[in-house]
């Protein structure tokens, strides 16, 4: 008995047969069978989502079907054809395929797949420690919106952002810079979009690029991706790359910069150029929120004498008593002590300069009077440095309290210049400073007074 032709069975797959052609199956089991794969292999492709090859991928797929006949692997029989260049255009238009676990299920092939392992070490939630203006987070369908530095990022969110620097604030010692896009995965994974990520990492993580995993545990690296390259650059330890299409691996060890183009084995991976890589900045725990966004912009704020950066700006940085410095626009530098609490804001100031009076200067006589008042007003003041001992029985210090003193005796102003004592105790100084009663100078004028806080006989 004649069988019927592939091409007539391909039809029958998709169109209830007719005529001789119904006849035929009626009557021939084996043509019954080629049926029910054709249904099943249709069903299959029906459902899967088309995927474009490189030329050099599709190139790769052309050169097997020739080593194929060259070898003599595909048969004249039409069906073993059939089957052999079924599986090859599956791969060709998908990049990958799942498939029933159900035996029974015609015309479905199990394909092989190399199972990769993944990073475990948990990383999320991330804390935004550095952004700029372009940074924008999205979480799940929600809308877009803007990513600022004390921000937290958890998985399943979308990034993107010109500058970013990403953290945990856990144990596990690791850090991103992000330029570009990219979306947070699993326990320790991300997805990049476009752009490049720099990772300083301590523990295991592991970044998508397009058909590329890269892992690493302990490692300074950075992976870029533009259009249909990818470029891994190590600088420090070694990363593992693994094509998530065909399960190949390849070691990059340190210091070593490999491209790739998308389709290509890693083993043609091109040599790049080394460059040397910058581990992000991270500062120690715990974390305060830093804001500038008050101050005159322009203005160079310093902490402990290292420099942040020009007004406005907010940042993470870490939390503890700090010596800030601020330098406004054409201004001297000002300096005073910020108590920075973990996981609070710290919104920075500058006070109005004091504006000298360039009247006449007070007489000898009328300075000695409000000089003697201070003086006598002492145990006023001396009461701030009390209630620091309270908290801090070693406490002592010196400070510079200065006073705006108008022509009646008021104190206008009041603002400790500079001082060795704690932001609490400075804060009280300049309250109690205000209540002073002083005698007429008889012109404003702007009053220095040194004080020595210790205990007696220290």
């Amino acid at each position: 008995m004649k069988h019927l032709d592939p091409e007539v069975l391909e039809s029958a797959a998709r169109e209830t047969p007719a005529g001789e052609t119904a006849a035929h199956l009626t009557e021939c089991a084996e043509c019954r069978g080629h049926l029910r794969r054709a249904q099943g292999r249709q069903r299959m492709l029906a459902g899967m989502k088309p995927y474009t090859l490189s030329d050099m991928a599709f190139r790769r797929v052309e050169a097997r079907l020739n080593e194929a006949v060259a070898a003599g692997e595909l048969s004249p029989s039409p069906w073993r054809w059939l089957w052999w260049a079924g599986g090859a255009l599956a791969a060709a238009v998908l990049a990958f395929v799942v498939v029933s676990a159900d035996p029974a299920s015609p015309g479905v092939v199990k394909l092989p797949q190399q199972q990769v392992a993944t990073a475990a070490a948990p990383f999320h939630p991330l804390t935004v420690l550095r952004a700029d203006a372009t940074a924008q987070l999205r979480r799940g369908e929600a809308d877009w919106r803007a990513l600022v530095p004390g921000d937290v990022a958890r998985s399943g969110d979308a990034l993107s952002a010109a500058s970013l620097i990403l953290a945990p604030e856990g144990d596990v010692a690791w850090a991103l810079a992000v330029e570009g896009s990219l979306s947070l995965g699993g326990a320790a994974s991300l997805t990049l979009g476009a752009g490049a990520v720099i990772a300083q990492v301590g523990s295991p993580i592991e970044v998508l690029a397009s058909s590329r995993r890269v892992i690493a545990s302990n490692a300074l690296f950075s992976v870029s991706r533009a259009g249909a390259e990818v470029v891994l650059a190590v600088a420090e330890g070694e990363v593992q790359v693994v094509d998530s299409l065909t399960g190949e691996r390849r070691s990059v060890k340190a210091p070593r910069s490999v491209r790739w183009s998308d389709g290509s084995s890693l083993a043609e991976g091109r040599d790049e150029v080394v460059s040397a890589l910058k581990a992000p900045a991270v500062p120690g725990r715990p974390w305060a929120r830093f804001d500038a966004s008050a101050l005159l912009p322009g203005t160079v704020v310093s902490l402990d004498g290292v420099q942040l950066g020009a007004a406005p700006f907010i940042e993470v940085v870490t939390a503890g008593r700090r010596r800030l410095g601020l330098t406004p626009p054409g201004g001297a530098l000002t300096e005073s002590w910020a108590e920075l609490i973990g996981g609070q804001p710290f919104a920075a100031k500058l006070e109005t300069p004091v504006v000298e009076n360039e009247g006449p200067d007070p007489d000898a006589e009328a300075l000695a009077r409000v000089l003697s008042a201070i003086k006598t007003q002492r145990p006023k003041l001396s009461a701030c440095y009390e209630k620091w001992l309270k908290a801090n029985p070693s406490a002592q210090g010196e400070v510079v309290l200065e006073l705006v003193v108008s022509a009646q005796g008021r104190v206008k102003k009041a603002r400790v210049e500079s001082g060795t004592i704690s932001a609490a105790s400075s804060e009280c100084l300049v309250t109690t400073a205000k209540s002073l009663v002083l005698p007429s100078l008889g012109v404003e004028a702007t009053l220095q007074v040194p004080l020595l806080l210790r205990q007696p006989g220290r």
